[in-house]
């Protein structure tokens, strides 16, 4: 999610709801603001349509909304209730419509340095865990054997094609995946890395993680939270069974956490 406020740097129209994926559309159950995207979806019956044929599992969603709040009385009203809701999934739409904004944001500048001091990358196999716009990715791959830069954004995906394409990285392979389910085989990876990206499913997530790194391989998590937020995601990785050690780093708008764990630390040393 972005740390700032988009609406801020780019504009958003009603009509970009029709950029969300399918992934993206099932989030919005318990995200959206639901009086706003009700109000929408009444004057603008053809993005009802498009959104839950494109995921219908938020069909049932989409109607209890709209039996709880009626049309919007005005269309003066509707454009407020647009904005609002706009600016409240900002994030989501930034990708598949500016993913070059997203990309220069301040966030995107801490020091890899995070990385590297934890793990030496080279000639070592990487995946990039929800890869955004490519950052981490790029990175990884000026020194790594190859790195898997899973993303499942197509718009991001095809961005990060594009920046390592015009950088020459050969050894950048863009993946299309989510976090709980990484296309490729068990063991497989000799680092994982995420930055900004985890805990949209977070026992999911972990458990794929322990799958595609190999015992004795490393996971690394940059996911940009502040101390004193998101306590309940530094609890569950810090504590067994998935027992990360954690320190703090910084980024542009202030110190961060960072979490790590060697993979089957405990039976490497039996």
């Amino acid at each position: 999610m972005s740390p700032c406020k988009l609406s801020k740097l780019v504009e958003f129209g009603i009509d970009d709801l029709l950029l969300l994926e399918e992934f993206q559309i099932g989030y919005l159950p318990g995200y959206a603001p639901e009086r706003e995207l009700a109000a929408v979806l009444w004057a603008r019956p053809y993005i009802e349509s498009f959104l839950t044929r494109k995921c219908p599992a938020v069909a049932g969603f989409v109607g209890q909304i709209k039996s709880r709040f009626g049309p919007a009385g005005s269309e003066a009203e509707v454009s407020r209730c647009a904005c609002t809701l706009l600016a409240g999934i900002d994030d989501l739409l930034v990708y598949n419509k500016y993913p070059e904004v997203y990309d220069g944001l301040a966030f995107h500048g801490w020091d890899f340095g995070e990385i590297t001091g934890i793990v030496d990358l080279r000639d070592k196999v990487v995946i990039d865990g929800g890869a955004g716009t490519g950052r981490v990715a790029m990175e990884a791959a000026r020194t790594a054997q190859c790195v898997f830069a899973v993303e499942p954004v197509t718009r991001l995906r095809a961005f990060m094609r594009e920046k390592a394409c015009r950088a020459e990285l050969g050894t950048l392979f863009v993946v299309d995946g989510f976090l709980d389910a990484i296309p490729l085989p068990d063991g497989f990876a000799d680092v994982l890395i995420t930055s900004h990206a985890l805990g949209w499913r977070l026992d999911g997530e972990l458990r794929e993680f322990e799958r595609v790194v190999k015992l004795g391989g490393w996971i690394v998590h940059c996911p940009g939270t502040a101390l004193g937020r998101d306590d309940a995601t530094h609890h569950t990785l810090i504590e067994p069974p998935w027992s990360y050690r954690w320190s703090i780093y910084d980024e542009a708008d202030g110190p961060k956490r960072k979490y790590w764990k060697l993979r089957g630390a405990d039976a490497l040393k039996e």
